[in-house]
Order: C-alpha cells, then sequence, then structure tokens
C-alpha cells in the first residue's frame, strides 16, 4: 500500500510542479502626471492625455490622507510600466499599469481646473 501512495505522491509533485509567476509589466517611462484620491479611486492622469488610469500608490495616499484628500492632488514624475507603452498618453484603465516610482513632488490645493504643467 505505501508504494501505492509513493507513486501517486510521486505524480502528483510532477504535475502539479512549479506554477509560472504572474508576469508584470516590463517597458517603463517616467512621465510627468497628477494623482488624486477620488471619492471612489484613486486616480493618476498623464499629462496631456484626457484618460485617467486608475491606480494605488499607497505611500501617497497616506500623504494626502494627512493633508485633506479632498482638497489636494500631487503632480510629479511618475515611472509607469505597462505591457504596452508606446506613447504614455494613449494608455487606459484597461492597460495593466504599475507605478514603480515617483519624484519631484508638488502638492497642490485641488481647484475645478488644474493647469497642466
Amino acid at each position: 500500500m505505501s508504494l501505492i501512495a509513493s507513486v501517486l505522491l510521486g505524480l502528483a509533485v510532477q504535475t502539479a510542479g512549479p506554477q509560472p509567476a504572474e508576469a508584470t509589466p516590463h517597458d517603463c517611462r517616467t512621465v510627468r502626471a497628477r494623482y488624486e484620491i477620488a471619492a471612489n479611486k484613486d486616480v493618476l492622469w498623464v499629462v496631456g492625455s484626457t484618460h485617467l488610469l486608475t491606480v494605488v500608490i499607497p505611500a501617497l495616499d497616506t500623504e494626502l490622507q494627512a493633508r485633506g484628500w479632498e482638497d489636494t492632488v500631487v503632480f510629479g514624475d511618475f515611472t509607469l510600466c505597462a505591457d504596452r507603452m508606446g506613447d504614455p498618453r494613449q494608455l487606459t484603465s484597461n492597460d495593466r499599469i504599475e507605478v514603480t516610482g515617483f519624484a519631484n513632488l508638488d502638492y497642490r490645493r485641488r481647484t475645478s481646473s488644474t493647469p497642466d504643467r
């Protein structure tokens, strides 16, 4: 009986094997963008685009909450990685996007129309 159990266990280990890691976005660019916490999601707007990208940046969320997220946005240089980068202004929330870094942050009061920078 133990021989059968050993064979079955060996087969189970061989078929399960290591699972491939989920692919991460690989094409990266640094862009000027605005990040904000909206009422129902966090969004990143690449300056010059017409798209709002749904992303979460916990470190910036903490800072925006401390400054009053309802009244504050942050502009900066954000490093975005995506499967299909092309022109970053063409990215949409349908693209798999990862923010891997940010620098040169400028916190501003939210206005009805924040000017391009």
